[in-house]
């Protein structure tokens, strides 16, 4: 089974790359208690808090550039094999779902709709997702931070 994370509010943009390449990953700002969150949702908290050393599941993120933190997730909980890039919402973690294109013809430009053809929809907040030029320059960046193709 895969590990599953929650970032406490220093780790905002961890938690977004993590989304990114599929790992399960929340994100909180309520201070002590994530400590309670991450026990009911079974998660390993993500912490610089120094005030949260010592407690059981608790993983101090050393780096301090987002990258670097990244990857030292990634190796930490051996999770390079696991990743599925653009597969969860980056806004809410939710798992994304295909969707046929007519359905959400209403909610994206029409150059969107005239030239792309694979969408994706997350259910939770309805956030719709396609492979535009954003999709490749985090793809290029996600690559260039692991250090290897991913896709």
């Amino acid at each position: 089974m895969t590990e599953r994370f929650i970032c406490n509010g220093m780790l905002g943009k961890l938690c977004k790359l993590m989304r990114l390449c599929g790992i399960d990953t929340e994100y909180s700002n309520q201070g002590m208690k994530i400590l309670l969150e991450a026990r009911r949702q079974g998660r390993i908290i993500l912490t610089r808090n120094q005030r949260l050393s010592g407690y059981e599941s608790v993983f101090f993120v050393q780096p301090l550039k987002p990258s670097l933190q990244f990857r030292e997730i990634i190796e930490k909980f051996n999770l390079a094999d696991e990743l599925v890039p653009f597969s969860r919402c980056l806004i809410c973690n939710e798992k994304l779902q295909p969707i046929n294109k007519e359905i959400i013809k209403n909610r994206i430009p029409y150059f969107t709709y005239k030239n792309f053809n694979e969408f994706a929809l997350c259910k939770k907040c309805q956030r719709v997702y396609w492979k535009g030029s954003h999709y490749q320059n985090m793809l290029y960046d996600l690559e260039k931070t692991l250090g290897k193709k991913i896709v």
